[in-house]
């Protein structure tokens, strides 16, 4: 399984966007999609939150 694709597994209402994915964010009470999925260039899974959670937070919620 990739990195993206573990991630993906603990975000069941990700849905494609872009070149990747929104879901709603595990590190706080997300009411509409913030949390960007990606894949880097060099495999990695790549998270950002719009609403400002740090990477850290967003790993620790999801279990990884």
């Amino acid at each position: 399984m990739t990195p993206v694709e573990q991630v993906l597994s603990k975000l069941p209402d990700a849905k494609p966007s872009g070149n990747g994915w929104a879901a709603r964010c595990p590190a706080h009470e997300d009411r509409k999609p913030s949390l960007s999925v990606s894949e880097g260039e060099d495999g990695r899974a790549l998270l950002y939150c719009h609403a400002g959670c740090a990477t850290e937070a967003v790993c620790a919620a999801l279990g990884l």
